[in-house]
């Protein structure tokens, strides 16, 4: 053979092989469908996230303006708001209603599939964000950031039916990435997002989409950062604690963050069993007591547990206020009866003021230890007691404060600790335990799920 004919030969191979390596590495057609899908997605998980962030905090604002007028307004405007809420719930469906978390975990469950039409709709959405700002505009104690996980599921799954996504896997992978990017785009916390999707859905991770759900979660992250900016929720608190000097403020903080944690837990799963058929007889009977509650609480505490608490994390935080033991107290109170009444709203949020609350005074009985430091641990030690998930608590808490890497290990001590102490009050995680409940059909909104999916034509999978 000549040695023009041996070149070209070789030259043919090289072009032949170079091929198809090129479209083994770029992907097929289908593959990039799929990557457009889940960064539109998050796209418009950032747009939708920031806004409800913007609105629930002007909703907020609004009524702590008027709180402040007079402490007699909430008299008024919680009992009326919490019964508007239930009414709207009641003629639209109850899909949207409580956290969000349980929702998106079972429909995440091969079992529960056919949900996914209901669960995840673009109703859920609207009605979800509009319900949680009126749950915050008549004062209630619940957060934004677990409603955020099921309108960021809901948008992802409506974008993946919209693009027609032909494998089966990927609507898993949606709402996985969706829920996350919701807590990315909530807390401006894109590191919270991945570890929360890892953490607490886990069991549905697919190994073929995780760089492309951990880049959609990171895009979500990053319009929220260009839209807002980067900023730190609670600033940069100054306070630097020494774990090895200082193990036990930090232990004692841990321990009573995880009795309190668990017994916050118990009580919710305990009363929302409890007052489950109550609710379904006579459910504006329920939501009235429940917001009494809130406002009974709200006037002893001069208005303090109404709201996300947000802003009583970060007058403890800055100084501006000084915590007693009665604050955490009430404000897990004020967020039990919010969410017996089964409007939307979330955990988190709460769940850090009253873990600040506690800090805040643990802090005052160790002389010589910064109580700004024990304070940051509290809050992270009391929501991984809450929801027994140490990595993403602590995650959370250092994005919120500038990602302090100072005080890392600190937080990572105290997180690990509270859930394991929360544990022996309340065994399993408090989202799973609330998601086993609406597998039972115990809840509302299954029994009304399976109502809708069996008379509104969606085809059960």
């Amino acid at each position: 053979m000549s040695k023009p004919m041996r070149a070209s030969r070789v030259m043919r191979y090289y072009l032949f092989r170079t091929r198809r390596l090129t479209r083994r590495q770029l992907g097929t057609l289908q593959d990039w469908k799929m990557r457009v899908v889940f960064w539109i997605g998050a796209l418009l998980v950032g747009l939708v996230t920031v806004s409800f962030a913007w609105v629930a905090e002007y909703c907020a604002s609004l009524f702590f303006q008027l709180q402040r007028q007079s402490s007699l307004w909430p008299i008024l405007i919680t009992p009326a708001g919490m019964l508007l809420v239930t009414a709207i719930m009641r003629r639209t469906g109850p899909e949207s209603q409580g956290s969000g978390i349980p929702q998106v975990l079972v429909v995440l469950k091969q079992r529960y599939h056919w949900l996914r039409p209901t669960f995840l709709s673009l109703r859920v959405i609207v009605s979800k964000f509009g319900l949680t700002c009126l749950g915050l505009l008549c004062g209630a104690s619940i957060g934004r950031e677990g409603p955020s996980v099921q309108i960021g599921a809901a948008i992802m799954y409506s974008a993946g039916k919209i693009g027609r996504l032909q494998q089966k896997y990927v609507d898993t992978s949606l709402i996985v990435a969706g829920g996350a990017a919701g807590v990315s785009a909530a807390f401006n916390a894109p590191l919270a997002g991945i570890v929360f999707a890892i953490e607490e859905l886990a069991g549905s991770f697919e190994q073929r989409t995780s760089g492309t759900l951990i880049l959609a979660i990171l895009l979500s992250g990053v319009v929220v950062l260009s839209i807002a900016g980067h900023y730190s929720y609670f600033g940069h608190p100054e306070g630097v604690l020494d774990l090895t000097h200082e193990w036990l403020a930090v232990g004692v903080t841990a321990l009573v963050c995880g009795l309190l944690g668990g017994a916050f837990s118990r009580l919710l799963i305990a009363g929302s069993r409890f007052l489950s058929p109550y609710a379904r007889n006579h459910p504006y009977r329920v939501v009235l007591m429940c917001a009494l509650v809130v406002v009974f609480l709200g006037l002893l505490t001069g208005g303090a547990t109404y709201g996300s608490g947000y802003e009583q994390a970060r007058h403890l935080l800055s100084g501006e206020s000084q915590g007693d033991w009665f604050f955490p107290l009430a404000k897990m109170g004020a967020t039990l009866v919010s969410y017996f009444t089964g409007m939307p709203g979330g955990l988190f949020s709460p769940s850090l003021a009253a873990g600040a609350g506690v800090g805040n005074v643990i802090g005052g009985l160790f002389p010589g230890v910064s109580v700004v430091g024990l304070t940051l641990v509290a809050m992270a030690a009391f929501l991984a007691a809450v929801i027994q998930r140490p990595i993403t608590s602590f995650v959370i808490v250092m994005e919120l404060t500038g990602n302090r890497h100072d005080i890392l290990l600190p937080l990572m001590a105290g997180a690990f600790l509270a859930a394991a102490v929360s544990k022996i009050v309340w065994l399993k995680p408090l989202y799973d335990s609330l998601a086993d409940r609406l597998q039972e059909g115990e809840g509302m909104a299954l029994d009304r799920a399976r109502v809708v999916s069996a008379d509104g034509g969606d085809e059960k999978r």
